[in-house]
Parts: structure tokens; C-alpha cells; sequence
């Protein structure tokens, strides 16, 4: 009787904590893409106001941001900047892009609002470049805000789900 007890405890644990690591994923995924904001600021001030050659505007992006995985983002399109076989700035965000999609919380989703920054990155003009950096940011800031409600209404209903998921199941058992 005291292994269906412990049995049980466990099986509610174990889906509290799987609870709470979606509401968490959740929340990682909003300050994610508030770092992708921020990054799009700091590289329309670096191409707009001091004029920086594009790979070390990136390098001094990636310097300023916290999120460790997003900094990692733009580690990744310098290194493939480097990269012989990579032509210009747009095709190195794309294949980062494609290396950073299992690294970072983004959903299926946000991706395109990210890989639409890099339209005409580095070939374009400086103006053009700025105007649709700052329209990438502009969508980002939307679509950032409607993530954040909707992860503001499902944390405690994943937390929930969790723990209740957990009961249920532990009385089925029973």
C-alpha cells in the first residue's frame, strides 16, 4: 500500500513538473522574441546612426543582448558571414536561421517574422535596410504582444493541467 502512495506522489510530480516546464517554455518563448526586438533596434542604431560596416554591427548586437541562446543566433550569422561559400548577409541570417530553429523557444510561427529580416540585409541600401528592419520590428512588437497575452491566459492552465493531469491519472490507476 505504501508503494501505491509513493507511486502515485511520484506520477503527480512527475506531471506537475512537465506543467510547469510548458509554462516556462512559454515564457521563454516571449523573451526571446523580445531579444529579436531588441536586436532589431540596436542594428537599425548601428546601420542608421554609426554607420558600422554590417559584420561588426552584428558582432556589437550580439555583445548587448542577455538571452544566451539569441546571442547565439547572431554568433551563427557571423561565423556563416565568414563563410566563403556564403555571398551576402541575407543568405548568412537564413542558414542561421535554420541552425538556431531546435536551439531557440520559437514556434513554427515566429519564424517567418525572423527570417523577414533578412531581405535584402547588406545588399540593399542603408535607408532601405532601415526601413525594413524597422518594419520587421514593428510586426515583432505585434506579434510579441498577442504571444504574451495568450502565454499570460495558458501558464496557469498548463500549471493546472499538470498537477490535475497527474491526480487523474494516479486515480485511474488506483
Amino acid at each position: 500500500m505504501c508503494f501505491k502512495w509513493a507511486g502515485a506522489v511520484l506520477i503527480v510530480m512527475a506531471t506537475a513538473l512537465w506543467g510547469n516546464q510548458q509554462a516556462v517554455q512559454m515564457q521563454r518563448r516571449v523573451k526571446q522574441l523580445e531579444e529579436f526586438r531588441l536586436a532589431m533596434r540596436l542594428l537599425m542604431a548601428e546601420i542608421g546612426y554609426t554607420v558600422t560596416p554590417l559584420p561588426r554591427a552584428l558582432e556589437h548586437v550580439q555583445n548587448r543582448l542577455g538571452d544566451e541562446r539569441v546571442k547565439q543566433f547572431f554568433v551563427e550569422i557571423v561565423r556563416q558571414l565568414g563563410r566563403p561559400e556564403v555571398g551576402d548577409a541575407s543568405l548568412a541570417w537564413l542558414r542561421a536561421s535554420e541552425v538556431s530553429r531546435g536551439q531557440l523557444s520559437l514556434r513554427a510561427d515566429d519564424w517567418p517574422l525572423i527570417m523577414r529580416a533578412a531581405a535584402g540585409l547588406g545588399g540593399l541600401g542603408r535607408e532601405s535596410q532601415l526601413k525594413q528592419l524597422e518594419a520587421v520590428e514593428i510586426q515583432l512588437a505585434s506579434h510579441t504582444a498577442s504571444v504574451a497575452a495568450s502565454c499570460s491566459r495558458s501558464e496557469r492552465m498548463w500549471r493546472y493541467l499538470g498537477v490535475l493531469g497527474g491526480a487523474a491519472l494516479v486515480i485511474i490507476l488506483l
